[in-house]
């Protein structure tokens, strides 16, 4: 059974979640909190000795951190656009894997947002954009408004392929309906194919939103050449290694 999605749940539910991570029940640190943040901090060398040792040490131990580009050898290179700002880290964290960009926003893009994206995608080469948005009035105009701006930007060559939330997902995932926005402008067309329930893109299982985002970045990698990229920056690393080696101890 589901729970519903209404205020009253919602900070019901906050202040439980809060009980048992005061508890230590579960990680206290599980949620990621974007909005309450902190930075900066001291920083520094207890002595130029200790710089010097610090960067010689980190020279010897770089090439094990040396890598190639993995999407050069490609055909496609996908981004991720997500509509729901909440879900980037999740959905950031296996965009990461393969060395895909994730755009987060909070609703419709902004025109920073898109106007940027549009400058890199254009020209590089052919791109696919996997949108994930909810499925509700909003969320299925978002898939054209998306289109028509980042060409306006000047983007080419590019398809746009809504990968969640769709309404065979809902259906076959049995995923909880709340009422659509009749105020949305867009409820009408929505309603006249799909009806009056709309369902949050955060409804979908953790494990299920990862399947649908690793399957649709796999699709598209080409595995002899991807395995070809890995091998050969395993072999340059090597010979990166020797030279650093080398290098050191002519100094030393």
């Amino acid at each position: 059974m589901g729970i519903l999605n209404t205020e009253v749940t919602y900070k019901s539910l906050s202040r439980a979640t809060v009980l048992v991570r005061e508890q230590a029940v579960i990680d206290p640190l599980c949620f990621d909190d974007r909005v309450r943040s902190s930075s900066g901090g001291d920083y520094g060398y207890d002595s130029p000795e200790g710089f010097i040792e610090a960067q010689v040490k980190e020279l010897r131990e770089s090439p094990s951190s040396y890598t190639r580009l993995m999407w050069e050898s490609q055909e496609v290179l996908p981004i991720i656009w997500l509509e729901k700002d909440a879900l980037f880290t999740p959905v950031n964290s296996i965009a990461e894997r393969y060395r895909i960009k994730t755009y987060a926003a909070r609703g419709y893009s902004s025109f920073t947002a898109v106007y940027e994206a549009a400058q890199e995608i254009n020209g590089y080469k052919p791109v696919r954009v996997l949108q994930l948005t909810d499925f509700d009035p909003s969320g299925e105009d978002m898939v054209r408004d998306l289109q028509t701006r980042l060409q306006r930007y000047g983007a080419e060559d590019f398809e746009i392929e809504k990968i969640a939330l769709t309404h065979e997902q809902v259906s076959d995932l049995g995923l909880p309906p709340m009422p659509a926005k009749t105020s949305d402008p867009r409820y009408d067309r929505f309603a006249a194919s799909y009806g009056g329930n709309a369902v949050e893109l955060d409804a979908l299982p953790p494990d299920e939103l990862e399947r649908i985002v690793r399957d649709a970045i796999t699709t598209l990698i080409d595995q002899t050449a991807w395995n070809a990229e890995i091998k050969k920056a395993s072999e340059e690393r090597e010979g990166i290694q020797r030279q650093i080696d080398e290098l050191l101890e002519n100094l030393e």
